[in-house]
């Protein structure tokens, strides 16, 4: 049975990886759409403003952090799979070399993403609740104040009188997408300890079975 809980605590993790990956991909995909292709959105204040579509201090760390994450979960989760499946007719043998690396590397995995969930975290709420202020804002630039991450600048845009209902439901659509991608941080790190608890379940199982054939041959 040692297999089987590696193995489907594996595929859980290499699914809500790929789940994650496919939302941060999203966020910088229509990052790139904005700034190549809108350019600018009108703001109809009483003096209408074409506000620059990314704040001049845009901090996107974190997003490369969190790709990260979900990236090495992916693969780690197909690791895991590989290795369970080898682990099926392995009975009475001590443990692998592929099992120990499969133990190390999930170790280093919750280190991973539990460093990566303090930061995306830490960094969003250092940059939530800011406004856009009329004041500030010119035509055509970047918009000068505060730090920013995606997800709280473009709340902050959704609070504008935005011109065009076509931008705030877009606007609108990615920010969940982005508020999506920070809170699957968390399923995959108690996926990551959930697989690493199984492996290491299974590595210690292994190792005792080893010992109790070694000592019943010795005497």
């Amino acid at each position: 049975m040692g297999f089987l809980t590696i193995l489907a605590s594996s595929a859980v993790l290499s699914a809500l990886s790929i789940s994650n990956l496919g939302l941060i991909s999203s966020m910088v995909g229509f990052l790139h759409n904005q700034k190549d292709h809108v350019g600018t959105y009108q703001i109809n204040w009483s003096t209408p403003v074409q506000l620059v579509v990314e704040p001049k201090h845009l901090w996107t760390d974190h997003g490369h952090t969190s790709n990260g994450v979900a990236g090495y979960g992916f693969f780690l989760g197909l690791f895991g799979v590989f290795v369970a499946w080898k682990q099926r007719r392995s009975s009475g043998r001590p443990p692998s070399k592929s099992l120990l690396a499969l133990l190390v590397l999930q170790f280093l995995a919750i280190l991973f993403t539990l460093s990566a969930l303090i930061f995306v975290f830490l960094v969003t709420n250092q940059t939530k609740g800011q406004s856009i202020s009329q004041d500030i804002a010119r035509s055509n630039e970047a918009y000068p104040a505060d730090k920013w991450t995606p997800e709280t600048w473009f709340k902050a845009v959704l609070d504008l009188p935005l011109a065009d209902q076509h931008h705030h439901d877009n606007i609108k659509s990615k920010v969940r997408n982005m508020e999506a991608w920070r809170w699957m941080l968390i399923p995959i790190f108690f996926a990551d300890i959930i697989a690493f608890g199984c492996t290491a379940m299974e590595f210690l199982r292994k190792r005792k079975e080893a010992n109790t054939i070694d000592y019943t041959v010795e005497k």
